[in-house]
């Protein structure tokens, strides 16, 4: 299998703390993402998905900035991980988006659905990398 180096999606959309959700909502249409990173002070603080905003959306909280509903920084993985760890760390966390580093810095975001575009698997559970 390969390392997340080889699929992230890289140069993510970054928005910082305080923006509130209808304009990271806008920023991800706009941007055709499904979720954006947080930082604060040039940091990453976190990341958070269109199903974050769908959920907050639900619970009628929806002038509030993104730093209420982000998922922390621990949600990272570095980029010379295998794609074994990513799908370990989306069935742990119950995620489908994490944010990527390159020596403590963001670089990117990985997908669940990144992994099963680029691999899908046969009866006997051995995948087979699309072309």
């Amino acid at each position: 299998m390969s390392k997340i180096s080889h699929i992230l999606l890289r140069n993510p959309v970054v928005v910082p703390t305080g923006t509130k959700l209808n304009e990271a909502a806008q920023l991800m249409k706009k941007n055709k993402v499904a979720s954006v990173l947080v930082s604060r002070n040039q940091r990453l603080a976190g990341i958070i998905s269109l199903e974050d905003i769908m959920q907050s959306f639900a619970d009628k909280k929806r002038d509030i900035a993104v730093d209420e509903v982000m998922h922390s920084p621990e949600l990272t993985i570095d980029s010379d991980k295998w794609i074994t760890d990513a799908l370990e760390m989306f069935q742990r966390c119950n995620v489908s988006h994490v944010a990527v580093v390159e020596n403590g810095e963001k670089v990117g975001i990985i997908r669940a659905d990144d992994i099963l575009h680029t691999y899908r698997f046969n009866k006997e559970g051995s995948y087979i990398k699309d072309a």
